[in-house]
Parts: structure tokens; sequence; C-alpha cells
């Protein structure tokens, strides 16, 4: 059964902090909100259809009779589907396993029930804040590393470095998988980063000096122009090549700040495009769970680029606010106090003339 607090680190025979109101809460890196990177739909269903309708291209042609004359100029209708799946997760928590000398919860009950129920308490409200941030990484990793096809890696297969996480990815597919997909079929343009291809993690991340401003420059020419002409258009990276071109700047002496977004994203410019440091949402998961394959173990694409805008690369629920939200109740016949969320959730590129990537 979980506890959902494991104090075994504590040393509970001393005056531990009685006051989970002054827990130091573990947040060496600080979740962003979904809206910041991305355009969110709601109310999306299974199978919802998203039309796409082309320009006409070229009208005008000589008009010199009677006869009215016609280019046969038309519109092309395309589709993609929204495929939202079904994602949850329950918290349940048996408060009789956690040691009595615990303090900051044993130290203020004042009845029997309470020793099991911890409804209203701080300890509830302490792990439903925790919960709720739990949830919101999951979005964003389901997002773009979701893949229904992951499997632990292998000495010829790239994967998960663990079987058991494999049940953390294989709900929903995400955007990496469908740009990957989108590649092979050349609906999306890309420029290759050669150290990907490196078999040491070291030598992956070992960019040469103004590599990203090369790599920017690659996505740039094959970028279609009306990419090039979207005024909110911006690059997505990793953390080494944000931080590659960070030391180009400085190389050269240029007059350059790191702006942090209202979300706090680190964020420079490259020609007046932002440039987005994803290291909290892509290198985490990239350089902890994933694993180029077994044999030597080097990171899974760890030089990554996407040039988009967040209209292009949406993300799909029933409705917005399952994300965040939470059901807490005691069982009393069990004496367990449960905590559970569910959502939809789907994520797409949308066309692929609208974004290019490198990796």
């Amino acid at each position: 059964m979980a506890k959902g607090i494991d104090e075994s680190a504590l040393t509970l025979n001393a005056k531990e902090n009685p006051d989970f109101a002054k827990f130091v809460i573990e947040q060496v890196f600080e979740q962003l909100a979904l809206s910041a990177i991305h355009r969110v739909w709601t109310g999306i269903t299974m199978k919802e259809q998203i039309v796409f309708a082309s320009l006409f291209g070229k009208v005008g042609i000589k008009d010199t009779t009677c006869a009215r004359p016609t280019s046969g100029a038309k519109s092309v209708l395309t589709e993609k589907f929204w495929e939202p799946e079904k994602v949850g997760d329950t918290l349940i928590l048996c408060n009789s396993e956690v040691s009595a000398l615990f303090k900051a919860y044993f130290d203020k009950i004042s009845r029997f029930e309470e020793l099991y129920d911890i409804t209203g308490s701080d300890e509830e409200k302490f792990l439903l804040a925790m919960f709720v941030d739990a949830i919101s990484k999951a979005v964003l990793r389901y997002v773009w590393f979701g893949d229904k096809d992951v499997v632990q890696a292998s000495a010829a297969v790239t994967g998960l470095l663990l079987a058991a996480d494999v049940k953390f990815y294989d709900s929903v597919n995400g955007i990496f998988k469908k740009i990957f997909a989108g590649v092979t079929a050349t609906d999306i343009k890309r420029y290759t980063i050669a150290e990907n291809a490196e078999i040491t993690k070291a030598a992956q991340l070992a960019l040469a000096d103004n590599r990203a401003l090369a790599i920017f420059e690659g996505i740039w020419e094959i970028a279609d122009p009306r990419l090039r002409a979207r005024t909110d258009k911006r690059f997505l990276v990793t953390h080494a090549i944000f931080e590659n071109y960070r030391k180009s700047m400085q190389a050269k002496g240029e007059n350059f700040n790191i702006d942090y977004t209202m979300d706090g994203f680190p964020s420079l410019k490259w020609n007046g495009v932002d440039i987005i440091d994803m290291e909290t949402i892509w290198d985490l998961d990239l350089q902890t769970d994933f694993v180029d394959n077994t044999t030597n173990n080097a990171y899974y694409l760890p030089n990554r680029v996407v040039l988009t805008v967040a209209d292009n690369i949406p993300v799909g629920t029933l409705n917005e606010g399952d994300m965040d939200e939470l059901e807490a109740w005691y069982n009393k016949d069990e004496r367990l106090n449960k905590m559970a969320y569910g959502h939809t959730l789907d994520a797409l590129y949308l066309e692929g003339y609208m974004i290019s990537v490198a990796y």
C-alpha cells in the first residue's frame, strides 16, 4: 500500500519540522504553462475531423472571346483527426503506515479517526498540491514523448531505459512520434544534426563553437516561405543548442539578454526569432528515461530543434480544467484516503509546411 509520504529519511526521534507549510518542496525545475507553447483545443472527441483547405493558387488567364474563361482553380480539402486517449491515476494512502513519530501530522490530531482520515488536514492539502504538480508534468511528457509503441531499449533498439517506465509513455502518441513519421513521409523538412549519431553522451553534447548558428541557418534555409513569414514563429530547442548559441553571442561580444517569458522559459533571439530553451520539458525526460540502445547507452537524439508556431502544435482535451482537477475522498470501509484524476489528451502537428525540424 502506498503511503504518499516517505518519511524514512527523516530523523523522527528528533524535533523535526512540525509544519507542512514550512516544508521545502523540491522545485529544481518549475513546470511551465501548457498554453505558453501550444494552442489548447477543448471539447474534442474521438475521431473528430480537422479539415484543411488549400488556397486556390494561380488564377487569371486570357479573356478574349465571348466565352467566359476558366483556369479550373480549386481548393483541395485534406483532413486529420483528433484521437484523444484517456489518461489518469489514483493515489491510495494508508495513513496508519506513516510513522506515528511524524510530527508534522500526528502532533495535530485530536481524534482517533484522524489516525486514518486526513480529510481537510494540512497533509491532504500538501499531497494534493504535489499531485497537481505531477499531473502537469505528465501532460507535457505525453504531449511531446508519448508513444503507444514504446518499448524498453535493447542492444539494437531505441527505447526506454527501464521497462517499468513504459506505462508512463504508451497512452498517447505525442508530437515527436508524429514529427518522425512526418519526416519519413516527406511532409516535414528536416536538417540533420550529425552529433546525435555519436556513440557517447559526451560526444553527442559536445557541439563545436557556433554549431547552433549553423543549425539555425540550416533549418531556416529549408523552411517553407509561409512559415518564415509568420511573425509568431519560434525555435524550440534543447539546452545544449541554447547554450551553444549563447556562448557564440558572448564570444562575439554581441549585446544580448536572456529574457524570460511570463511562464519562465529562458529565451534569446536569432534574426528576430525567439529561441526557447525547452530544457525542463524535453531534456529531463530525454536524458533520464531514453537511450539510443543498450550497447553504447548513448542519448536518443539529444539535440533537437522545432521551428513552428503555437497554433500548429495544438494539444486537445475534452475539458482543459480536467487536467488539474482532482477527486479526493476517504473510504471508511478500508480506512484509505484516495486521490484521483483523469482527462483525455492528444497532441498534433497540423500542417507540415508550418514546421521545420532538426535532430
